[in-house]
């Protein structure tokens, strides 16, 4: 049993969980009949490999082999415990923790600050921020800047939170006290201690607070700007929150959880380079774009958006830096198997300034006329070089090899190919050479590779790419573990039948120990009154694998249709499916040809020496017997 939550409370919780709901928080999900299918998050995904179950209340990788409930889904994406999953779901579900004494703590250690803490702190943190900006006089300022200046409106200031920290290095310790631990500031990175001084500063002092959130609306971060005329000394006029427990840079965008909406309506993100472009473009009414935290756009951020959305747009400053920007991202995505568009603005404009402009409309129609990520670079080399000359056509092909040669991941691959067809019918240039040409750019820029062609066959097929990290199937899924895993199988989808299986089948007759713990514990809890269905099996189970197997076996179940098999079948008087009687069947004769096999070699001493007992007389008639029967059964199985 997990430690600290009674079966109610943890039932309550499961029954207030709406899983389709809690997974598309973070990936996006399309139909799949009854189920739902998305792009797994734990592994590189390329074709959608996770499925989730309503009716069952479960969900489940095919290819990388994890799976589990509700509570399991947010200790595998936020890599928390089961105590503090739990916590974060009941809250979600606006129910009261109820307080308990964790059993299990390593002595001589204080327990490590758990994630709820932090996510309460930090809000706490940005209502600080929050009501200093719009209800006192030391924060009037900043309102100026922001509904003056930036044109924000007082619902969109109230919408993300934006908020105010006074030119007070204490502010923020000074009003924790007594309420919060330092350390738990300290944690969250909201107070910072210099080397050699005894007490803590803020972080943001004098600035614009903009909090970051996740997907799930937590705040875990802050990014801070320097008020317009204010003499900040040697400050940077933009600082965002350290990297915590809580908080990634490369994993998170700002307005994320504003933008989800809009994203599922469209299937379309739009990626913009700051906070308040991203606060412009929602209340404008383009309500699917979202902004990096300070940094470029990393491939993570790529890898996590195509799992929310079919298309991503990456909107760039008309300036020379904007379009050099978008140079720089080209080699990094150009691989990703997302349909990436690439949009710069007119020049010396950003998202704010052409919305106030032209309008969201306007905007609206660029994104959605925005060039695929190689067709953008290839306009910029049209621009440049010009197709009429035979020297302009040869530097946009030049130009455009190196790019696809620069991209490792998209060698062999179907988009390389797409591309390069694409490229020789653009410059009119015979396909065969320019894919000859990219092995030569290849080859030069990296000697140690061994040349590699790509085929000029049209139907020929790349070669699967390894994922790091997955393999193929582990388990040696022998001849026994089968006739175990069905017995399982068959429990999870008719859990009734266990007093009947019981009367024929023991736990020990089971070799595989985990199926053999499953089937002990589905016995328990029929004697204890409880239907043993799944989420009941699931409730008894700490160990995250154990989870996984159920899981697993709960698939494989209702993938082989064991349920319908069940209920079509006549059931005997004896109250034994047919199906579950082939089972037990299955299991018995397994048993005894086990025993056979331990008694045959002691039969054969004893006949070589010639000293049969009576008892050993009665083991070579059972051994005959039992070489009968399984001719029979053979035969049987032959026809």
């Amino acid at each position: 049993m997990s430690p600290g939550f009674d079966q109610h409370f943890k039932e309550l919780v499961r029954q207030r969980t709406n899983l389709v709901e809690l997974v598309s928080e973070s990936v996006q999900l399309t139909p799949k009949g009854r189920d739902f299918q998305c792009l797994c998050p734990f592994h590189n995904d390329h074709n959608p490999s996770l499925v989730i179950s309503p009716e069952r209340g479960t969900w489940r990788c095919w290819v990388c082999n994890v799976g589990g409930d509700c509570f399991s889904w947010v200790m595998e994406y936020d890599r928390v415990d089961f105590v503090e999953a739990i916590k974060i779901l009941a809250e979600k579900a606006h129910l009261e923790v109820p307080k308990f004494s964790p059993r299990h703590q390593h002595s001589g250690q204080q327990p490590a600050q758990e994630k709820t803490s932090l996510f309460e702190v930090m809000k706490w943190a940005e209502t600080q921020f929050h009501e200093c900006l719009m209800q006192t006089s030391v924060g009037e300022y900043a309102r100026r800047y922001l509904m003056e200046d930036r044109g924000f409106t007082e619902e969109t200031i109230r919408q993300f939170r934006l908020g105010f920290h006074p030119d007070d290095w204490q502010w923020l310790v000074n009003r924790s006290r007594n309420r919060y631990p330092e350390q738990l500031l300290l944690e969250a990175k909201l107070i910072f201690k210099k080397e050699g001084h005894t007490r803590c500063s803020d972080y943001f002092v004098n600035r614009v607070m903009f909090p970051v959130h996740d997907e799930r609306k937590r705040v875990v971060a802050f990014g801070g700007r320097i008020l317009p005329g204010v003499d900040s000394g040697k400050l940077a006029k933009y600082f965002n929150s350290p990297e915590s427990v809580i908080f990634t840079k490369s994993k998170l965008l700002f307005g994320l959880d504003e933008a989800r909406q809009g994203i599922r309506e469209t299937e379309t993100v739009v990626v913009v380079e700051g906070y308040t472009d991203c606060i412009t473009a929602h209340q404008f009414g383009v309500t699917n774009v979202v902004a990096t935290l300070g940094t470029a756009l990393t491939e993570s951020h790529v890898t996590y958006l195509k799992r929310l959305a079919r298309k991503v747009v990456l909107v760039f400053d008309g300036d020379s830096a904007g379009q050099q920007a978008a140079e720089r991202a080209l080699t990094k995505f150009i691989a990703q198997e997302v349909d990436l568009r690439i949009l710069t603005l007119p020049a010396g404009q950003d998202p704010a300034d052409f919305l106030e402009q032209q309008g969201a409309a306007h905007l609206q129609q660029m994104i959605d006329q925005a060039p695929e990520a190689w067709n953008f670079k290839l306009n910029l080399c049209v621009q440049k070089f010009g197709l009429e000359s035979i020297d302009g056509q040869h530097r946009i092909l030049e130009e455009m090899l190196e790019l696809l040669a620069a991209s490792p991941n998209l060698t062999g691959t179907i988009r390389e190919d797409i591309i390069l067809r694409k490229l020789a019918d653009r410059l009119s240039l015979n396909e065969n050479v320019v894919r000859k040409r990219l092995g030569e750019v290849k080859q030069k820029q990296n000697p140690g590779l061994k040349q590699s062609i790509p085929s000029s066959d049209p139907h020929s097929t790349p070669s699967a790419s390894h994922t790091p990290g997955i393999s193929g199937p582990t388990e040696n899924t022998t001849k026994d573990n089968q006739l175990e895993s069905e017995l399982l199988e068959i429990i999870f989808v008719y859990p009734e039948c266990v007093p009947q299986i019981q009367q024929h089948i023991s736990p020990d007759n089971l070799k595989d120990p985990r199926l053999r713990f499953l089937y002990q514990l589905s016995i328990d809890l029929t004697e204890e009154g409880i239907v043993p269905e799944m989420s009941r099996i699931l409730d008894r189970i700490d160990d995250p694998e154990l989870k996984q197997l159920v899981v697993k076996i709960d698939f494989q179940a209702h993938e082989k249709a064991i349920h319908s098999k069940l209920h079509s079948s006549t059931v005997p008087q004896e109250g034994i499916p047919h199906f579950l009687k082939h089972s037990i069947q299955n299991l018995k004769w397994r048993e005894e040809r086990e025993h056979h096999e331990r008694t045959k070699g002691v039969l054969v001493q004893k006949v070589q020496s010639n000293t049969l007992s009576s008892d050993a007389k009665e083991l070579l008639k059972k051994a005959s017997e039992f070489h009968q029967k399984r001719h029979k059964k053979n035969s049987l199985e032959t026809h």
